[in-house]
This record gives structure tokens, sequence and C-alpha cells, in this order.
């Protein structure tokens, strides 16, 4: 199994037991531990989106079937801290569209679609001294696409921003269950550790208001009630270990894109903080980004014309 496809799930771990001189993490602590000394990390992501376009097919035994059209992103990035928060970022974004003939004609009069399909392949975005860059899928150059925070590049699609304070406290504050797992060795670091998992909801609005790097990436405030639910691990030393949310809804409500992806998720696994980082800006020339590249942009896609 992949390793973000269990943090996507909704697990019962067995608590684990005690470990010889271990102490209970800081999360909070943690954080700012990372922010006051520029620290940076290595990413990874997975996730997928729903859409709710479907047609009816008929197969060659004469039978009929539904079938639809989703979304499936991985990749990996880079994230740089300073006090403020996250001041670079740096992601290179696999996207991957089923069914792409149904989509094609949903673009016909669904601008939201029309934007989404220019973006299969592989997208890359760094945001670094205030700008943001981007290379198009079969691009041969970077275009600096206009002003951004560090953030940008990152948290598009990865809705919770952790290295925010306001928000890492509400999640904190609001989280309806915990679990510790038992001490292991992760096989890419090779550190032994325990990772310590929360889990709640929290609604789109909220997050809205809480977080900045949400803001510039959704784009809109009408929101409504919707909400995800989200699993936030830290390690032993209260450092980000990995952070996931999805979100499932009936179509048509209100701040979902008009129904148009009716669940999705995505799980960002953070590694590498003891390491050097540095994210640089591309030699770039000033040009327009994708209309569509990131999944926060449903929430504030434009209305259907059809």
């Amino acid at each position: 199994m992949h390793p973000l496809v269990m943090a996507l799930a909704v697990v019962a771990a067995a608590p684990a037991t005690a470990h010889a001189h271990s102490a209970e993490p800081d999360p909070v602590a943690g954080v700012r531990a990372l922010l006051a000394r520029g620290a940076g990390a290595t990413t990874e992501f997975y996730g997928n989106a729903a859409t709710d376009l479907t047609r009816r097919v008929v197969l060659s035994n004469g039978r009929s079937t539904v079938v639809g059209s989703g979304m499936g992103l991985r990749g990996t990035g880079k994230v740089k801290l300073g006090r403020a928060g996250v001041i670079a970022s740096e992601h290179t974004r696999l996207l991957e569209i089923s069914n792409r003939p149904l989509m094609a004609d949903a673009a016909k009069t669904d601008p939201y679609f029309a934007a989404v399909l220019p973006t299969a392949g592989t997208l890359r975005t760094i945001s670094a001294g205030g700008w943001q860059y981007q290379l198009a899928p079969k691009a041969k150059s970077w275009v600096r696409t206009g002003r951004a925070g560090g953030a940008a590049a990152a948290y598009g699609d990865q809705f919770l921003n952790v290295f925010e304070a306001a928000t890492l406290r509400k999640l904190l504050s609001t989280r309806t269950r915990k679990t510790v797992m038992p001490w292991l060795k992760d096989h890419t670091t090779g550190r032994r550790q325990q990772i310590h998992s929360l889990t709640g909801t929290i609604t789109l609005k909220e997050l809205h208001r809480l977080s900045p790097s949400f803001r510039e990436a959704a784009g809109t405030a009408a929101l409504g009630t919707s909400e995800v639910s989200w699993t936030y691990m830290y390690d032993d030393r209260g450092w980000p270990y990995r952070i996931a949310w999805s979100f499932q809804s009936p179509r048509g409500v209100r701040g979902l894109g008009d129904g148009r992806i009716p669940h999705a998720r995505l799980a960002t696994q953070y590694r590498n903080w003891d390491k050097p980082m540095t994210i640089k800006a591309p030699a770039a020339k000033p040009g327009r980004g994708q209309a569509a590249d990131d999944l926060a942009d449903v929430l504030s896609a434009p209305e259907r014309t059809g």
C-alpha cells in the first residue's frame, strides 16, 4: 500500500506501549522551533477527486453501466520556513484524468473543466521572494505568474497549513480523537520515531477565516457550511509528519464549485527536517499561469453555462 494512502483512510490504531524516557511531545513548540531556525522539509503528496460527470454506456454484452470521470494527483516538493511561516515552496505535481473524453465533452459548456484539462501532466510551481513561478505541462520555459506568498506553491491542493499559528491552534483545539503509534523506523530516513495522530473536522468557512494560504488559494469566502475531515500526525519531537484532509458532500452544496467535486482527499508527508533546505526562484519571464492549477480552484469556480 502507498504510504500516504494509509493517512487518507479512517484507521483505528491501538495505543502504543510506553517507550523508555519518552515525554509527550508539544506540536506547537515543535513547529515554533522549526520556524525559529528556518528549517525546511521535503514533501510527498497523493490525492484524488471525484467529479459529478457521469454517462451511461452500453457494453459489448448488451448491458449498460454508468462511467464517471475523476482526477488523481501525486508529486513531490519542498517547503522552507521562516519566523512568519512558509517563506518559499516548490511543487512538482502530476495530474491524471480518468475518462478524459467525458470531461472534454463537459468542458464545452463548463469553464472549470475546460481549465482543468490543460493541467493534465506534470506541472511545476515555485513560490519564492514574494513571487510565484510556473512551468506548465509540456512547456519549455518558466513564467512568473504574479505576486504570491511563500506557501502558495505547496498549499493549493493541501488546504491545511500547520505552519500558520492560528490554523494549528484551531486544529489542536477541535480534535476529536488522538492515537499514538508504536515506535517504528521510518523507511525513508532511517530514524526511529513515534507518531502521534490527531483527527477532527473544520468548516471551509472557518479555515478561510483563519488561514492566509487557504484564502490565497481558494480566493472566495462563499463556502457555506461545507467541512473537511482532517488527520494531523507529528513525531516524538512535535515536528509535522503527515497531514491529510478529505471531504464528502452531496451535490449542490454551496461552496463546492456547484457540486463539481462531490468528494476529494489529499495527504502530504513531511520528511528530512534535519537537512539544509534552499529554494531558489527560476529564470522566468512574466506570463499567465494556468486558469486552474490546484484543487482549491473548484471552490471559486465560475458557474456552469449549460
